[in-house]
């Protein structure tokens, strides 16, 4: 039997514990902000304030600001909220991303105001915007980031007042905007990105024209990439010289003729959605897919939807005058492949259409993914 040293066991509970060492409050403050910019909200950063003496600031410079009236049972304690946060920012302190969320409510334009002055004032790259479903955001609201640094400027169901067009983001690279009014009412508007010298990137997704009768014009000298889904227009000039990439999606949505001015233009992606819109409107949808086929003559490489091929191949007859335009074209790749389509179901005109056009007699692949 053994027995237990008792002056053993006194010096094990007399021993004094290692004191537990807080690893990440001793990381440098560059460090923490980054920790704290992953967060979802502003609120949880402000809320770290309590954590020690050590915390207290940490959430004031934070390089990513989230503002959300999600949270908030009234505007005007959202607004409260908004300005306690943005006055407690130290000058100086820079910003690469804001979002503002204004859901449920409707906008208080003098706030906005303000959280744009601020973005602009600190030297915000990316700025997303999202409100009260199709509230109008006046030119005038935006004059703050014309000389900005601004880099990236997204919407999501806003109608852009009349005169957007003439804002001038000199520096803007990249414009998302989602489920936006468009508007028509000056000339500046019908092309409205022809003051945005610098954008690289633009995507409009189920946009609509106030007008959808007017012509809709996209200038891009520096234009790369485009992404257009469901765009509500019923004509669509696009002047883009260095574009790169286009990539459209459910144009039978609304008929649209097209005129496409793409020199540069590597890949395309045509997308179709409903053919039973299609049917109801065969006769303009054949002429808008002329006019977007010939506008695309210049991809070296295009991803058509199957349906799309299925409109064209129903409808071959529309093709057999036509002459192809395709003269670089050496992939033509079909998705989404589905078993009961195959490329014995494509018409003879429809193949000879993306072929005939090429000095190299079609392209090389046709490949079904």
């Amino acid at each position: 039997m053994s027995i237990e040293n008792p002056n053993k066991k006194i010096r094990i509970e007399g021993e004094a514990k290692e004191p537990q060492i807080d690893r990440l409050s001793s990381l440098p403050d560059h460090v923490l902000h980054h920790v704290l910019s992953f967060l979802d909200d502003t609120r949880f950063s402000v809320r770290t304030s309590v954590l020690s003496s050590r915390w207290r600031s940490l959430w004031k410079h934070v390089p990513r600001l989230t503002l959300d009236i999600d949270f908030f049972s009234s505007a005007s304690s959202f607004a409260r909220y908004v300005d306690g946060v943005l006055s407690s920012r130290p000058n100086g302190s820079n910003i690469d991303e804001m979002h503002f969320f204004h859901w449920g409510f409707p906008l208080d334009k003098e706030l906005f105001h303000r959280v744009v002055k601020f973005a602009a004032s600190s030297n915000c790259q990316e700025l997303i915007v999202s409100v009260h479903y199709h509230e109008i955001l006046e030119p005038h609201l935006f004059v703050p980031l014309a000389d900005s640094n601004l880099r990236t400027l997204r919407f999501r169901c806003a109608t852009l007042g009349t005169g957007f067009g003439s804002c001038a983001f000199s520096t803007l690279r990249v414009l998302d905007l989602d489920e936006c009014c468009l508007p028509c009412g000056s000339a500046a508007d019908l092309d409205p990105f022809a003051n945005f010298p610098c954008l690289e990137n633009l995507t409009l997704c189920g946009c609509a024209m106030e007008d959808r009768q007017c012509c809709f014009k996209i200038s891009g000298p520096r234009l790369v990439k485009l992404q257009i889904y469901a765009l509500c227009c019923s004509k669509l000039e696009i002047f883009a010289p260095e574009l790169k990439f286009f990539d459209i999606m459910d144009i039978a949505k609304s008929p649209i003729l097209y005129k496409l001015a793409l020199p540069s233009l590597d890949h395309g992606i045509i997308y179709l959605l409903d053919n039973d819109r299609v049917e109801k409107n065969k006769e303009e949808m054949k002429a808008s897919c002329i006019s977007l086929l010939q506008g695309l003559h210049n991809a070296s490489s295009l991803n058509v939807h199957s349906h799309f091929l299925e409109l064209l191949s129903s409808n071959y007859d529309f093709l057999e005058d036509q002459s192809s335009p395709f003269t670089r074209l050496k992939s033509l790749k079909v998705s989404p492949y589905f078993p009961e389509f195959h490329y014995m179901l494509l018409s003879y005109h429809v193949i000879k259409y993306f072929m005939k056009g090429s000095s190299r007699h079609g392209p090389e692949t046709i490949e079904f993914v």
